[in-house]
């Protein structure tokens, strides 16, 4: 059940960033018209990540003091609702401030849910099961590509404004805040954490600080190999994978508009190939991350991340 929960909450975590990669250009387009669109686009990421890197330290040492269970809910509501009112901006400020808080539920979420998983499954299956909480991820970006898809047919039919489908895709966003209520109902702290509350052990660690992780040799060398090799793959996700669309829309664009097509045809086609696109993308995504788990526990950590970043490199070039 902690399993399924925290893989439902990081799916629609997941679900939530895609909707994002999806809406963010016609945002744009809308919310600073005559501005590059790519431009602003990067900006409101930026400022989502800040968000998101801000709310996976704050929520983390939250989950600490307060319990996992009560943290996964209020960052599950936090990120669930800034996303919908994303969809009522009307300046790029406006919309750069919800991301920011977007940002602060989704990196906060992670941190919490990793943490929970981490504590209640066995030693033994560890590794299989946060594979299974990250491979999940991929359902709620692939849910994320079709909804785009289906929102561009809605264009190209008429069904909606062309160019204003990206409101419906952030409205779509607030559904995960169901999943708090599921949350609140049945989920339990790990017995784990429980006990070291009752013991008082928690309140001795209160003043916790980021400073006491880096004060101990062991615990230093490795909190920052590993900072080092997850900002790799973070940066290659949000430096080149996430800006496929703006690579598709530059490319396919000029590509439609110089075989006579109109602007209106031009716009409609290239959303639908940015979210098929990305589909594939996900699609690869959900079988690397489905088979890393095994990969690591046949060959180790160590080679299965060697293995993992020179097939990434390679892929790239």
């Amino acid at each position: 059940f902690v399993l399924t929960v925290a893989a439902l909450g990081w799916l629609f975590d997941c679900l939530d960033q895609q909707l994002f990669i999806h809406a963010r250009l016609p945002a744009m387009r809308a919310l600073v018209p005559g501005e590059d669109p790519v431009k602003w686009g990067g900006y409101a990421i930026s400022i989502f990540l800040m968000g998101w890197a801000t709310g996976g330290l704050i929520f983390g040492v939250i989950g600490d003091r307060f319990g996992r269970a009560k943290t996964m809910m209020i960052t599950i509501l936090l990120y669930s609702i800034c996303t919908g009112l994303s969809a009522l901006s009307t300046s790029f400020w406006d919309f750069a401030f919800y991301r920011f808080l977007t940002g602060l539920g989704v990196g906060g979420e992670f941190a919490v849910g990793v943490a929970l998983v981490a504590e209640v499954v066995p030693d033994r299956c560890r590794a299989g099961a946060l594979g299974l909480l990250q491979a999940l991820s991929a359902v709620g970006n692939i849910t994320a590509a079709f909804i785009g898809m289906g929102m561009a047919k809605l264009e190209s039919t008429g069904a909606i404004t062309a160019g204003n489908s990206w409101r419906r895709l952030f409205v779509i966003g607030t559904l995960p805040a169901l999943l708090a209520l599921v949350i609140r109902w049945r989920l339990k702290e790990p017995e784990r954490w429980q006990r070291m509350k009752d013991s008082g052990e928690i309140k001795k660690h209160s003043a916790f600080t980021y400073g006491e992780l880096f004060k101990t040799p062991r615990w230093r060398r490795n909190a920052l190999l590993g900072m080092v090799l997850c900002c790799s793959g973070i940066i290659g996700m949000w430096g080149i994978v996430f800006f496929t669309p703006e690579l598709i829309d530059s490319v396919l664009t000029k590509s439609f508009l110089a075989q006579g097509m109109s602007k209106a045809e031009t716009a409609t086609k290239v959303a639908s190939w940015r979210s098929t696109s990305m589909l594939v993308l996900q699609i690869g995504a959900f079988l690397g991350m489905l088979t890393s788990s095994a990969v690591a526990g046949s060959v180790g950590r160590k080679k299965a991340f060697v293995l993992a970043f020179t097939t990434a490199m390679l892929a790239t070039a």
